[in-house]
């Protein structure tokens, strides 16, 4: 094992030597926003937020004494992404993504691996794979076979807050990295983690985003810890208190359409 243990919770996400550059950058491609456009979408009173959409009692998985981190945010973004999409509900393993990027080893995995995996193999159902189980050569012919319904399609590479904030507001889910700490485990009155520099020890998905009351943008963090981390599961990251500091290591993405087994092309996007 080298992944960190913090306040009794496993992280797992692993420092590659250079940052991955290899996946299309979202601003290449997509369009990125204004403040003024990202407040009128997300205040939209219209809008459903992402703890409505996805409340934590149904949404929120644990990771356990795995350094799962990065095969949890990966796979949960996707069940997400597939609602979004339109499509049913199906709640992805986390352990099976894990399970293709970890070389064999519970030792934690890289950001990248999992965006990759998504793409180009897909996640099994979880009630296909047992809990915490981890490895590949342990993954049922039903499994394998099952991964293929449930691939990302639409995934880019995240390299700044306004490209983050602009892919949350369209409709995309996010998977970044944080550096878990002490102080990372505390939230204020806000529901915003303490801060937490750090070179990037964890993954977590984001699904939503708002502007706070000093014009940045806040991120709502998905967490693989359980429903009694944070609030229901969630809590609230910001670009300088907790991802500036990782964005250097690690590419961040953002995925939005997802393959159906009962479909050949992209479902519509839903807003």
């Amino acid at each position: 094992m080298s992944y960190d243990i913090v306040n009794g919770f496993a992280t797992g996400l692993l420092i590659p030597r250079t940052r991955p550059e290899t996946f299309p950058a979202y601003r290449t491609t997509q369009q990125v926003l204004s403040k003024d456009q990202i407040r009128s979408i997300v205040e939209n009173p219209e809008r459903t937020p992402g703890r409505i959409r996805f409340p934590g009692g149904v949404w929120i998985r644990n990771q356990g004494s795995r350094g799962s981190c990065n095969g949890f945010a990966g796979a949960w973004a996707l069940a997400r992404a597939r609602v979004m999409a339109g499509l049913p509900f199906v709640g992805l393993s986390g352990e099976y993504l894990y399970s293709m990027i970890n070389g064999g080893r519970d030792s934690g995995s890289m950001l990248d691996d999992g965006m990759q995996a998504l793409l180009e193999k897909g996640v099994a159902r979880e009630e296909l794979v047992k809990h915490e189980n981890y490895l590949w050569s342990q993954m049922s012919d039903a499994a394998r076979a099952d991964a293929a319904n449930h691939k990302g399609f639409e995934c880019y590479r995240v390299d700044d807050d306004s490209e983050l904030a602009s892919g949350l507001a369209l409709g995309f889910v996010g998977v970044v990295a944080v550096h878990a700490n002490s102080s990372y485990q505390r939230l204020d009155s806000r529901g915003i983690r303490g801060t937490a520099i750090g070179p990037g020890n964890h993954a977590v998905g984001v699904q939503d985003v708002r502007i706070g009351d000093d014009g940045d943008f806040e991120y709502d963090e998905v967490g693989s810890w359980g429903r009694r981390n944070g609030q229901d599961g969630y809590a609230w990251l910001t670009w300088k208190q907790h991802l500036h500091s990782t964005v250097g290591n690690h590419a961040f993405y953002l995925i939005r359409a997802a393959t159906d087994p009962q479909q050949s092309n992209v479902p519509e996007i839903v807003s």
